[in-house]
């Protein structure tokens, strides 16, 4: 195996500092983002998308860290072969081939459905997670695909919360913030994404911005109007932020949010 790209820790280490709070949740996607950027700004020697794919590279070469991924490849290989059972029964004029041959594709349809919605959600929340708005919410380079507005709802003593009521606590509240968010944002056809760890988003259409607007509202008001209490009776205080600002067809994602 060829020698394993390097950088100092110190240079991880603030990359991940920068980005991070210490009680954030983070992903395997997350680490992975913050040793490319690292590694670019330490170095300058590639451009970020080809230093990604170097990097991916020697992940992948380094074992199966990615079984899901082999999973997916497997079944479209399967695919491949029932597609193929298919031409073959309809050049035979065999019925009952082209039946099987049809039951097994809608079967690795339906997998290959699952494990991409598995990737795409958030473990704890089960809202959308960052590759989900990467791979759907944007363009190729990560670019509004359509006039709206992008909307962001901030649990801002999260990481207090965890220290004063321990992570459960904090999980309930994630949890809790989510599922109001996600039941009402549904009806007007809208995905909740959780982005940053303590941070809700949601790209909305221009034509329902509005109402999008008023469910983040009203979400804030219940949950600030609701006493949460801890498994020995104490009160947990939740300070919510919500934030909104416009954007238009062709801004790029970042420079939108940190308008925000």
């Amino acid at each position: 195996m060829t020698k394993l790209l390097a950088i100092k820790y110190a240079a991880f280490k603030e990359e991940m500092d920068s980005a991070f709070e210490d009680a954030q949740d983070i992903t395997s996607l997350d680490v992975f983002d913050a040793f490319v950027s690292a590694f670019k700004n330490a170095t300058n020697v590639l451009e970020e998308d080809k230093l990604r794919a170097l990097i991916f590279n020697q992940f992948k070469n380094y074992g199966d860290f990615d079984k899901q991924m082999c999973e997916v490849a497997m079944s479209v290989s399967d695919i491949q072969q029932s597609t193929q059972n298919a031409i073959n029964a309809i050049d035979n004029n065999d019925t009952d081939a082209l039946k099987d041959a049809s039951a097994q594709l809608n079967e690795y349809k339906q997998r290959i459905s699952a494990l991409e919605k598995e990737m795409n959600t958030d473990e704890t929340t089960g809202a959308f997670n960052r590759k989900y708005l990467i791979n759907h919410e944007l363009d190729k380079n990560e670019q509004m695909k359509i006039d709206g507005v992008l909307m962001r709802l901030s649990i801002n003593n999260f990481a207090q919360i965890n220290k004063e009521h321990g992570h459960e606590s904090g999980d309930i509240v994630l949890k809790f913030v989510s599922k109001l968010l996600q039941k009402s944002l549904k009806a007007v056809g809208i995905d909740l994404i959780r982005y940053m760890g303590v941070q809700f988003i949601a790209l909305s259409k221009e034509a329902v911005s509005k109402k999008t607007e008023k469910i983040f509202q009203d979400t804030v008001d219940l949950v600030l109007s609701k006493k949460f209490k801890t498994h020995d009776g104490k009160i947990l205080n939740i300070e919510l932020q919500f934030d909104h600002k416009v954007f238009k067809k062709g801004e790029y994602f970042q420079e939108v949010y940190e308008e925000l």
